[in-house]
């Protein structure tokens, strides 16, 4: 086994004393009894709108601060039609501020199947077909004497009977029994329909859950949503993946989006079961304390730790203030299902309005160390930092705001150092001039201190930033190989090489079969796998790496 270096090996919050920025400590706590709670009904119709509890046994309504979470002011109340409140929901009384939305066969919470819900009609009875009012005694002809009966000497015809019935009993039981057996009638068939119709409902959505593969996590005969036209993703979600390898050699992989509600999905495979499965992370914290709120078409940056016998997924999105929230699942392998908030031990990161985050797992040599979490993002004033779970409130210059661009793309992959694998890079974006600008790599050798002279350009003159714009990075061949690209404005993708010995560009990219694409946003896992939204769907790909200008469909992710 290679030995450790020598050296103690610096940590990424390692901060130069030369950094103009080094005295920006992004620690803000806010103490629980400034967390809005639900408003009793009974003080809610005094007119109150915030609940404080200072202590929780003392419940009376305090005037509520003027900035309770950063950037999202108070939150107001809201009322239902039967004026129940409802409070710490941003614009619905279902507590998870998106619109609700029924669910698939997996908890997917997406939209049902297109089929209706057949109730049917039962024959409405126009009552009995038999007149009651025309039957009885009949008008009988006067006699000799004027009277209207029969003399008493004589004796009456014997009334008319049908199968030992009078007629009029006759003609009820007939019309009772139509009416029954049109009810019975009815009733079956509308149960007939009602199945018929169920059945094909859970086809389609067991069909849009999951999905089986040969050779990989997607299926290249997955149906299609084409019969719908309702739109299943954000029109400008990002997209983020990530993968981890349990102890039994099983592949997971995870992949995260918006759907059309705003809600933040992860969509879990495995090599296993080769099938998806879904959690709608806004809808399991919608009844919480802590709902979700995430801005629409947030930036995403996505993780996994696979260190025995700790398995963990971690996903970092902003809110609506641009700062940095984050959801684990933090035990992968025995709850994957179990989704909690990531706190980041209470620290308040900010980003640049529109800026991009970029996140990856660091792992360490020592053997009673489980590495650390890292996610890069840019601040309000411009300088792209790292932030460390070691100290997440202390965040490390990486590039200084001159040298980076603004709303700039990141990716972010780690980088051998000799045997170990404790380094990382950095990608991001420089302005060349009021058009143009260049994507740079910059590499962390146990510092960022000096990172301005450790930089390589892999392309130049690419467009400014936009929101369609965004780098996406990846490794293979123990890491000795990478890959870095480019979604640029418009559509085309292009990007570098690392093979190990020289960077080579690559100026645009074949995608091998599969449906006709159009990315509007994209993402690479750590273990060389493609995945983009295009025409309403998430598409997956591997990497040919023997020609790394090459990827082969896969299958579809979603839906």
């Amino acid at each position: 086994m290679s030995q450790p270096p020598e050296h103690q090996p610096y940590s990424t919050l390692e901060v130069s004393e030369q950094d103009p920025e080094t005295f920006q400590k992004e620690v803000i706590q806010y103490p629980d009894h400034s967390i809005p709670q639900t408003v009793p009904l009974e003080q809610a119709a005094a007119g109150a709108t915030h609940s404080y509890y200072s202590p929780e046994s003392a419940k009376e309504v305090v005037n509520p601060p003027q900035n309770v979470y950063a950037g999202a002011g108070a939150l107001p109340v809201y009322k239902d039609p039967n004026q129940t409140a409802y409070q710490n929901a941003a614009a619905y009384h279902n507590g998870a501020g998106y619109p609700p939305s029924t669910g698939y066969t997996d908890a997917s919470a997406y939209p049902n199947s297109a089929y209706p819900n057949s109730n049917s009609a039962y024959p409405t009875s126009a009552g009995s077909p038999v007149d009651s009012n025309a039957y009885g005694p009949g008008t009988i002809a006067a006699t000799e004497h004027g009277s209207q009966y029969p003399q008493q000497d004589e004796k009456a015809a014997p009334a008319a009977r049908i199968c030992g019935l009078p007629k009029r009993t006759f003609f009820i039981i007939l019309g009772v029994g139509i009416v029954v057996i049109a009810l019975v009638a009815g009733l079956a068939g509308g149960l007939a329909s009602k199945n018929h119709h169920g059945s094909n409902a859970a086809d389609q959505s067991e069909s849009s859950g999951s999905s089986g593969s040969n050779s990989g996590s997607g299926s290249p005969n997955d149906p299609a949503s084409a019969n719908s036209t309702e739109k299943l993703i954000l029109s400008n979600s990002k997209i983020t993946a990530s993968n981890w390898t349990d102890p039994n050699g099983v592949v997971h992989r995870t992949v995260f989006f918006q759907d059309a509600y705003n809600s933040i999905i992860a969509r879990r495979w495995d090599s296993n079961s080769k099938s998806w499965t879904t959690n709608n992370l806004t809808e399991l914290m919608a009844a919480t304390t802590m709902p979700l709120n995430p801005q629409p078409g947030t930036p995403l940056a996505s993780a996994s730790m696979d260190r025995d016998p700790n398995y963990e997924t971690h996903v970092w999105f902003t809110d609506p203030s641009n700062t940095i929230r984050s959801m684990a699942s933090f035990d992968a392998l025995n709850r994957p299902d179990s989704w909690d908030n990531d706190t980041l031990d209470g620290a308040v990161l900010q980003t640049w309005p529109g800026g991009q985050l970029a996140a990856m797992w660091q792992r360490c040599w020592q053997a009673d160390c489980n590495g650390t979490w890292i996610v890069a993002y840019q601040r309000p004033e411009g300088a792209i930092k790292t932030a460390n779970s070691s100290t997440w409130a202390t965040a490390t210059v990486a590039v200084e705001s001159k040298n980076v661009a603004a709303n700039s793309s990141l990716a972010i992959v780690p980088q051998l150092n000799g045997t170990w694998l404790d380094r990382l890079e950095l990608v991001s974006e420089r302005v060349n001039s009021d058009r143009t600008g260049a994507m740079r790599l910059t590499n962390y050798n146990g510092t960022w201190n000096g990172a301005d002279q450790r930089v390589t350009e892999l392309q130049s003159d690419i467009p400014l930033p936009s929101p369609s714009q965004q780098f996406a990075a990846t490794k293979w061949d123990s890491w000795n190989q990478a890959l870095y690209i480019a979604l640029l404005q418009g559509g085309a993708i292009q990007g570098n090489h690392w093979d190990g010995k020289q960077m080579n560009a690559v100026s645009s990219f074949k995608f091998n079969s599969g449906p006709e694409n159009n990315f509007t946003a994209i993402a690479m896992s750590p273990d060389a796998m493609f995945y983009g939204i295009s025409n309403d769907e998430i598409l997956e790909y591997s990497l040919d790496t023997n020609d790394p200008s090459n990827f082969n469909y896969v299958g579809r992710v979603f839906p």
